[in-house]
């Protein structure tokens, strides 16, 4: 049976006034548009590989949720998806990927769904389709012929990995290949003997493959041409759209679990101080045998070296019961699951005499289909039975806090659990992959690891000697896999994708346009960096200075980094009043009366970048002019030298200034403003970072490359940016009307620094 894996997310609206807060990933509702998004995965029970079981497929599941804002919620396996999610109304993209994304394999494979969904006032539903993501490659066994074609290999290759088919597997494999972003063909090779017994290769292309594709090889021979190599055969391929998976099985083997322990790990305690062992068994259709078998068993005190607990004898039974062993077995139709937990008490455990030697019992499941799980069970009972399995130990990487993985490094946490293990340490690589890069434990741990002098017994309850390595100069949006490892030892690997950086748009400020503003005077014409006033991401101060015909944003070709032009912010004077030059990444809302009403801050992907850079020069005027009543606020004196600013910051909203004496409100700095009140909107920012001049920048008539550090806040931990705040002024107390009219400054090629 050929089915395709599949996940259905089912959106429903919420009632209008059945719900009070929203998602702290999303804005304050409106007066319309409240939304709950409840969202159901559901995996096919009927299709799931044959190397892979459906609750790994469940576990391994990743979950994005995104808005126009960028990523709004992402969740690793599906039974961390909540069942209600608060969305407001608007567009959304669900996104799911599961499986093993390598560059080529026999058995790994990868599946991705996308789908746009709107959440309205309603009942709303959207069902994502996982499908194969990989290009699929097989032979046409029917058409190898044995006695013209010999020894042959058939290579097929991208440019990360190859796989060969061969006579031995030629009738049952299919090659699953993930493809690099710049491949655009797959090489294969046929090598081999021909029927005069001389050696043949032959080289082809499958061009431009596509996901979800199986191109099937099919062989044609000409052996009555004389010469040999390409020409003894070509290949006809057919290229078949994969709507059904043909490796899939019906259900997967039952699964066997440890109840709060690893059942792949030794189970170890000193004599009489073991604690009950719960073993949980989920296999679909039903259990048709559960055995345990050990050569120990009469040590064990168990009835027979074979037991079968679905068919035991009255005599058997009789035996298990005054162990106190007990199992049980119950079915959910709904999930077509048979469960089932068996329990090794403390009584039982307690009563096994103390050895040298590890005891061991073989858990073996078999399903109604005939599918069998057989796992090692192991004990210790004393230390000098313990066996140390992981010498090193790598952790997960804590994701719930967000600062933990970065575009460009990551710190990983392990721990040496055997004070002998030689070069321990993690290496990682790009998933996909072959090369692996090493990162050892630094000698300062080595050493401590060797004096604690601990036990098996004492490494293994303490975790072991812990250290942390941290990559640097990794690739953002990647997937990397990581392992612990010692010399002839590697840990089951481990996953982690890097954040994806964010390109500020017209960050080198070439591009630029104009629009038409109704003043108090008129309408006038104003200058702006962008092409299209209904997309932009910069914005000035030049609409309320249009007032008094005064600009105080322009692109120049006096000093430029790269392209052609720079921004040229000139703080100007009318009437005796000082407008700062400006720039800012956001909305000059309205001009209300001859003041301004700004919203700074643009949307922004998530990411933690370490610092800002841009390419600035900046030259203070003379001569300042404080307005009256101010003075409290500013940190410049009259007639004196004015001061330039540029601060960055990420936040969770756009922030809106207003310059107004009366209901002034201006960016949340610090966490109180001049007054000593708490400041508004603080409790939005995530990260903020600032440079400050009171006295010239650069070279003359050049730019010069500043850096400007971010301090991201304890909200940055558990909350994410949605917006990028920029702001540069040539006065730096422009919002209080007080600088210089002389004032200048020059900014070109704002970059986010990754590190």
């Amino acid at each position: 049976m050929n089915k395709n894996i599949y996940y259905s997310l089912l959106a429903c609206g919420l009632l209008l006034g059945g719900l009070t807060q929203s998602c702290a990933t999303e804005e304050p509702f409106g007066a319309s548009g409240e939304g709950e998004l409840r969202m159901k995965m559901v995996i096919n029970s009927d299709v799931t590989r044959a190397e892979t079981d459906e609750e790994s497929l469940r576990e391994n599941c990743v979950v994005y949720i995104s808005g126009t804002k960028g990523l709004l919620h992402k969740y690793k396996g599906l039974e961390n998806v909540p069942e209600q999610i608060v969305l407001k109304s608007g567009a959304y993209v669900a996104e799911a990927w599961t499986g093993d994304s390598v560059s080529a394999s026999f058995d790994k494979k990868f599946f991705r769904g996308y789908q746009p969904f709107n959440i309205e006032p309603g009942i709303n539903s959207v069902v994502v389709n996982c499908k194969i993501a990989n290009v699929v490659v097989s032979i046409n066994p029917e058409t190898i012929d044995p006695d013209l074609m010999k020894d042959w290999t058939i290579n097929v290759a991208n440019s990360r990995a190859s796989l060969d088919f061969t006579e031995e597997n030629m009738d049952y494999a299919k090659g699953y290949f993930m493809m690099p972003n710049d491949d655009t063909e797959l090489v294969y090779t046929i090598s081999g003997t021909n029927n005069e017994g001389q050696k043949f290769t032959y080289t082809g292309k499958i061009e431009n493959p596509e996901r979800a594709h199986e191109y099937v090889l099919n062989i044609e021979y000409h052996p009555e041409f004389e010469e040999i190599g390409g020409s003894f055969v070509t290949i006809v391929i057919a290229d078949n759209e994969v709507t059904v998976e043909s490796e899939v099985t019906l259900f997967s083997r039952p699964a066997v679990k440890g109840v709060g322990f690893e059942i792949d790990k030794q189970i170890f305690a000193n004599a009489g101080k073991f604690t009950d062992k719960i073993f949980k068994i989920n296999a679909f259709g039903g259990i048709r045998s559960i055995h345990l078998e050990s050569t120990d068993y009469a040590e064990l005190g168990l009835p027979s070296d074979d037991l079968d607990l679905m068919n035991l004898t009255d005599v058997a039974a009789e035996a298990m019961h005054n162990s106190g062993i007990t199992w049980d077995l119950t079915f959910n139709e709904d999930k077509n699951m048979a469960i089932s937990y068996i329990t090794l008490p403390a009584t039982w455990l307690n009563n096994i005499p103390e050895r040298e030697q590890e005891y061991q019992i073989i858990l073996s499941v078999t399903d109604k289909y005939g599918k069998v799980t057989s796992v090692p069970v192991r004990f210790a009972v004393g230390e000098g039975a313990i066996v140390i399995d992981d010498p090193v130990t790598v952790e997960d990487i804590d994701t719930s806090n967000l600062l933990n993985i970065r575009g460009r490094r990551v710190t990983l946490n392990g721990a040496i659990v055997n004070a002998d293990a030689l070069n321990p340490g993690i290496r990682y690589r790009e998933a996909g992959t072959l090369s692996w890069q090493f990162a050892g434990a630094d000698a300062a741990t080595l050493s401590r690891a060797r004096r604690r002098h601990l036990s098996p017994a004492q490494a293994l309850r303490s975790g072991g000697t812990s250290f942390s390595v941290t990559l640097t100069g990794l690739k953002p949006g990647t997937r990397y896999e990581y392992q612990a490892v010692a010399d002839e030892f590697n840990s089951e690997s481990k996953f982690f994708t890097t954040e994806a950086e964010f390109v500020i748009p017209n960050a080198s400020f070439e591009t630029w346009g104009t629009y038409s503003a109704k003043t108090m005077l008129g309408t006038k014409t104003v200058i702006f960096p962008g092409a299209d006033r209904n997309d932009y991401f910069w914005d000035s101060g030049n609409e309320g200075a249009a007032t008094a015909s005064k600009v105080v944003l322009d692109k120049s070709t006096d000093m430029f980094h790269s392209g052609s032009y720079s921004a040229r912010l000139a703080s100007t004077s009318a009437v005796g009043v000082i407008a700062a030059g400006n720039v800012f990444t956001g909305v000059y809302v309205k001009t209300d009366g001859t003041d301004g009403v700004l919203s700074i801050g643009r949307p922004y992907n998530g990411s933690h970048p370490d610092k800002i850079a841009v390419y600035a020069n900046y030259r203070p005027g003379g001569n300042v002019t404080v307005k009256s009543g101010n003075e409290k606020y500013v940190d410049v004196t009259s007639g004196g030298t004015d001061h330039g600013q540029i601060y960055v910051a990420l936040t969770t909203a756009p922030i809106e200034i207003r310059t107004k004496a009366a209901n002034r409100k201006l960016f949340p700095a610090a966490e109180t403003n001049e007054d000593g009140k708490p400041a508004e909107d603080y409790d939005k920012v995530v990260a903020y970072g600032q440079v400050t001049w009171n006295s010239a920048f650069g070279p003359d008539g050049n730019l010069q490359r500043l850096e400007i550090p971010l301090e991201y806040r304890n909200i940055a931990k558990t909350t994410k940016p949605l917006y990028l705040v920029i702001v540069c002024s040539a006065s730096k107390f422009g919002d209080f009307y007080c600088g210089s009219a002389s004032s200048v400054m020059y900014v070109d090629d704002f970059e986010l620094v990754f590190e």
